[in-house]
């Protein structure tokens, strides 16, 4: 084995602390470059940028799963809430209620969940429902 097979074997097959307590030549070079190069301001603030805009990118991305993840969940209960009322509705009124109660505001649709309960008709749950318009 060359000594650079033996450092990707090292860094394959053994503990991130084994690497350094090696003694191999080639990881001793590539330490002594690791030191060499801390010490040049530039060529490290260099290297810390980059690496710093990656950890930016890299949280951004999180950041935006997570914003996502939450205005997704928004959307599937809203969903939800709809589809839980049109069943509802079909199954107290016998109508297909779908397009009128699409065309309702949040506020509308949380009245539709209580008027339910008390109107006898589709039609006086619509009457009652455009009083509040």
């Amino acid at each position: 084995m060359n000594d650079f097979e033996q450092l990707v074997y090292l860094f394959e097959n053994n503990g991130k602390n084994d690497i350094l307590k090696s003694k191999e030549r080639l990881v001793k070079v590539f330490m002594d470059k690791y030191e060499e190069m801390q010490k040049d301001d530039e060529l490290w603030s260099t290297a810390m940028a980059i690496q710093m805009g990656e950890a930016r990118y890299r949280y951004g991305l999180e950041d935006s799963f997570e914003e996502g993840k939450i205005e997704g969940e928004k959307i599937g209960i809203q969903k939800g809430r709809i589809s839980l009322l049109l069943k509802l509705l079909k199954s107290k009124y016998h109508e297909d209620c779908s397009a009128w109660l699409l065309s309702l505001n949040d506020e509308q649709m949380e009245a539709v969940s209580s008027l339910i309960l008390v109107c006898n008709s589709f039609q006086e749950l619509k009457n009652q429902v455009t009083i509040m318009k």
